[in-house]
């Protein structure tokens, strides 16, 4: 089953509520192309698994509150917050493709998908007026903080200086800040006793999804991926998987691995990536990890009183490990 398939079946009770979300992020998504290429210009299409959007419902619906479209500008956000950071790492990384279609920074340049990655932040924040909040607004400010922490911390560093912990760190201020921002900002306006509880699931399902997402790059084709397969490699940076591949690699294999970097990979190249990541049992090892992250996740969610809602954060959890395979 892909894994849009089967996000769509643990959505279906917010379905109603994701289809404004899409309308709204949308057309703000338009209006930062219109602004470029004028007002009859046709943006490429906006894909993505909307997962922050899901969560911030079910993490309402979790906390109690039956009144879902309550949250939709919330929800919108986060979202937001979401592509423009996508918008400034695709310039970090000098990426080509985002989600299968041209990043922002090839269709315009660098300075000027900047610019628009600036834009959506500054749009999701007037969003988020809505809710007539210092703490809604300054919760969002917060993982903007951490998201750009996260790239200060590494920027500069060289491959080799880079340890396990610092890929760790990189993933919980890059990615979980954001989820874990998306869940608990609800209970600002619902019930603050959950807060605690609904970062700290965030902070472990997005960490291991990000995590996976360093697996995947390292496993799974171009087709699959919406993007060149070993992307990481091509440009240099240097993930978790990366680094235990490293640790048990001979010398030969692991002066091959460095040979590969920033180059694209051809398909034999990929598919010896892939068989190394099997043979020297580093990718059973991130998975292993990811699966502590997801068990603390779990837990975090036992602070909750019982609900659907509750359920389908439990099912996304648990989905997050199984993308990999």
């Amino acid at each position: 089953m892909s894994t849009t398939l089967s996000l769509k079946s643990l959505y279906k009770h917010i379905e109603p509520q994701l289809d404004r979300v899409r309308a709204c992020v949308g057309k703000e998504w338009t209006d930062a192309f219109q602004l470029v290429y004028g007002p009859d210009t046709t943006p490429p299409r906006l894909g993505g698994k909307l997962m922050r959007p899901a969560l911030c419902f079910l993490s309402a619906g979790a906390c109690g509150d039956e009144n879902l479209d309550h949250y939709t500008e919330m929800a919108a956000g986060m979202e937001l917050l979401h592509l423009a950071a996508l918008a400034h790492d695709d310039v970090v990384d000098s990426a080509d493709l985002r989600r299968g279609e041209t990043s922002l920074n090839r269709l315009w340049d660098n300075h000027t998908a900047v610019l628009g990655g600036d834009y959506l932040v500054a749009r999701s924040l007037d969003i988020l007026t809505k809710y007539d909040s210092c703490a809604v607004i300054s919760s969002a400010l917060d993982s903007i903080h951490q998201m750009a922490e996260g790239e200060l911390i590494n920027f500069g560093r060289k491959q080799g200086e880079l340890v396990a912990e610092d890929c760790i760190r990189l993933s919980e201020k890059k990615t979980a800040s954001l989820f874990a921002v998306t869940c608990c900002t609800p209970t600002l306006l619902i019930d603050a006793q959950y807060r605690q509880a609904m970062h700290d699931y965030g902070m472990g399902m997005g960490t291991a999804f990000q995590l996976i997402d360093d697996v995947i790059d390292l496993t799974e084709d171009e087709e699959t991926l919406g993007k060149p397969s070993c992307g990481d490699i091509t440009e240099g940076k240097m993930t978790l998987p990366l680094i235990h591949m490293k640790e048990v690699m001979n010398d030969v294999d692991r002066a091959h691995l460095e040979s590969l970097v920033g180059a694209s990979l051809p398909k034999e190249e990929c598919d010896w990536v892939a068989s190394q990541m099997q043979s020297t049992g580093a990718q059973e090892k991130v998975i292993n990890l990811c699966q502590s992250y997801i068990d603390s996740s779990l837990a975090a969610l036992e602070k909750l009183p019982e609900s659907h809602y509750r359920d389908t954060m439990k099912s996304i959890a648990e989905f997050v490990l199984i993308r990999h395979s």
